[in-house]
């Protein structure tokens, strides 16, 4: 019986302070797990921050290109326009050369009609 009483005894010690011991080993653990959200917490705001600096850099570079693809069309749009304009002010006078030749030739023309009409007062 007295090993019985001794047992009892024991068991009781035994459960009492693990019984005592959970709830430091709780207070712990919940610290610890608090941390480690924080932590985590910490990480995760830390890359959504990285990510939205990544975004905005990809944003800012596209739209760089995009001035840069702009002012080269621009830039291409005015020597198109310039060489068209070239183009037309050849003709012009190329049309301009022609009309005097033609306005040469027909005096000339003429004259020479005028001559042979005109008596002889040789």
């Amino acid at each position: 019986m007295r090993l019985v009483v001794v047992s009892a005894v024991a068991v009781s010690l035994v459960f009492g302070t693990s019984a005592m011991a959970y709830p430091e080993e709780a207070m712990s653990l919940g610290s610890e797990l608090k941390s480690e959200l924080g932590s985590m917490a910490n990480e995760t705001k830390g890359e959504m921050q990285a990510e939205q600096e990544q975004v905005k850099e990809n944003f800012k570079a596209k739209k760089d290109q995009m001035k840069t693809d702009m002012k080269a069309k621009r830039e291409q749009m005015k020597s198109e326009m310039k060489a068209k304009r070239d183009a037309l002010k050849a003709e012009k006078q190329e049309v301009k050369k022609t009309a005097k030749a033609k306005k040469t030739k027909a005096k000339k023309n003429a004259k020479e009609a005028a001559e042979s009409l005109a008596p002889n007062t040789y």
